[in-house]
C-alpha cells in the first residue's frame, strides 16, 4: 500500500513546473519588435533635433510666418531659428530658414546687450528670442536704448524687425 504524503506530492509538483517551463529566448518576433522600436525612437530623436519647422517645436515660429503675417506677430515674444544671410552691421543682421528661396528673410537687432559673432559656417543656425516689431527708428532707439544708424535700415523702414533678446549658436 502507498502512502502519498502531501506535503512532498507539492513539491514535486513545483519542481517539475519549474523544470518544464523552457526559458525565454529571443524569438524573431521579439527581434523585429525592438528593431522596430529603436528605429522609432531614432526617427523621433532626428525629428525633433532637426529645428527645420515650427511643428517640431512647440514655440517656435518660421521667418515666413513672421514676414507673411506681420501683423500677428507685432507685439509678440517668439522663438525663431534660422541660418543668418547677411549681415547689416555689428548690431544687426538678416535670417532666414530657408535661405536660398524667394522667401523673404528677416531683419533682427540684436537689443540683448551682449555682442554676438555671427558664425563663419553658413550651415550653423542661430536661435533668436525676442519681440517683432515694425521697423520705426524712433520708437525702437527710445524703446531699447539702442543708436541705430538710418542710412543701414532705410530699406527695412515699415518692415517686420525681430528686437533680440537672446541669440544663441544651434546645431
Amino acid at each position: 500500500m502507498t502512502i502519498f504524503d502531501r506535503n512532498q506530492s507539492n513539491q514535486n509538483t513545483s519542481s517539475n513546473a519549474r523544470v518544464e517551463s523552457p526559458s525565454r529566448t529571443l524569438r524573431l518576433q521579439d527581434a523585429i519588435l525592438l528593431a522596430t522600436l529603436v528605429m522609432i525612437a531614432a526617427f523621433v530623436k532626428w525629428d525633433y533635433t532637426d529645428g527645420q519647422g515650427s511643428n517640431r517645436f512647440p514655440n517656435l515660429t518660421t521667418t515666413s510666418e513672421v514676414t507673411t503675417n506681420t501683423g500677428e506677430f507685432i507685439g509678440e515674444t517668439i522663438t525663431i531659428r534660422g541660418k543668418p544671410v547677411q549681415t547689416i552691421n555689428p548690431n544687426s543682421f538678416l535670417i532666414n530658414d530657408r535661405p536660398g528661396t524667394s522667401q523673404e528673410s528677416l531683419l533682427v537687432v540684436n537689443a540683448s546687450n551682449v555682442v554676438f559673432q555671427l558664425p563663419t559656417n553658413t550651415n550653423k543656425k542661430v536661435e533668436i528670442k525676442g519681440e517683432v516689431r515694425r521697423l520705426v527708428i524712433p520708437e525702437i532707439e527710445q524703446d531699447f536704448n539702442l543708436d541705430l544708424p538710418d542710412e543701414d535700415y532705410t530699406s527695412y523702414l515699415k518692415k517686420p524687425v525681430m528686437i533680440a533678446k537672446s541669440i544663441s549658436l544651434v546645431n
